[in-house]
């Protein structure tokens, strides 16, 4: 498991590199999210790579707080997104845009071995799982005519862990 996550990070970042030579705006930044499934709060880091005024691929990847479930159990969740915003106006202060994209979460819970007399028992390990799903929704961006964009997103994943973000943050143009 800990090489798929390696094998991903790697990739998410290295499409970034690559999308960000092609395009004309560049966006990055992050913020704080709320997740409703796990109902708990994590940091998103983001980004945007316009292709042209309208739409632009936005990667982001979301890192919930562990969650405790039980005395010195946690439970673990991440997110890496990469979504298209389609940004409705251009013009004004305002710029509301409506999101699509591909999600892949990665949740660990955390076990107990109750085996007894068989070895191991009484040790803690993890069982990881992961599932891919469909991002929907909408956000605003406010334009400060500045190199800061404060921002606010709400999207709703599809998949076998659906649950509902809500993200506020700031972006920095480079």
């Amino acid at each position: 498991m800990k090489t798929k996550k390696i094998v991903l990070t790697i990739s998410f970042f290295v499409t970034l590199l690559g999308i960000q030579n092609t395009v004309a705006q560049t966006t990055i930044g992050g913020g704080i999210g709320y997740g409703t499934e796990i109902e708990n709060v994590g940091v998103v880091v983001n980004g945007q790579f316009f292709i042209n005024d309208q739409l632009s691929i936005a990667p982001d990847f979301t890192y919930y707080f562990p969650k405790n479930i039980a005395d010195g159990f946690n439970f673990k969740w991440y997110e890496i997104n990469a979504n298209a915003n389609y940004y409705f106006n251009t013009k004004g202060s305002a710029k509301f845009y409506g999101l699509g994209g591909i999600n892949f979460s990665i949740i660990s819970i955390p076990t107990f071995n109750l085996g007894g007399l068989f070895e191991g028992a009484g040790q803690t390990s993890n069982i990881s799982s992961s599932k891919l799903g469909l991002n929907l929704g909408g956000g605003v961006d406010f334009d400060l005519d500045s190199t800061i964009t404060p921002f606010a997103q709400l999207k709703y994943t599809i998949s076998s862990f659906d649950q509902l973000v809500i993200v506020a943050g700031v972006r920095f143009k480079i």
